[in-house]
């Protein structure tokens, strides 16, 4: 009974994406690990997008994205988008960062092994 506990507890975890969303990345053999504090943005699937594991339009995004840029204008904003969102949706949202004034953006990927 204890061996089935731990392997439910580990199996969970190593399943359990990051921002609470489930998102398939896309793979890129060139990712690097990026800080985790900085501002996640995910887009999902459907095209919705979430801060916080809250869905927010791109007007509220602006707002929130702003605020944070003040307290820190260095703050890195990484976008979380599934690998099947629409390429136009993705720079409406890096569009939206921009606009509150965020310079720094990073693009989240799986690494995928190298060809040989």
């Amino acid at each position: 009974m204890t061996f089935l506990i731990a392997f439910f507890m580990l199996f969970t975890t190593f399943r359990t994406n990051p921002a609470g969303l489930a998102i398939k990345l896309p793979r890129a053999v060139t990712a690097t690990p990026q800080e985790s504090a900085g501002i996640i943005v995910v887009i999902d699937r459907a095209g919705d997008v979430y801060l916080n594991n809250r869905r927010i339009t791109l007007e509220g995004l602006r707002y929130d994205i702003k605020k944070s840029v003040q307290e820190n204008p260095s703050q890195i904003v990484i976008i979380r988008a599934d690998s099947a969102t629409r390429y136009s949706r993705l720079v409406e949202v890096m569009d939206a960062a921009r606009l509150a004034g965020a310079t720094r953006l990073a693009l989240a990927a799986d690494r995928k092994p190298a060809e040989r």
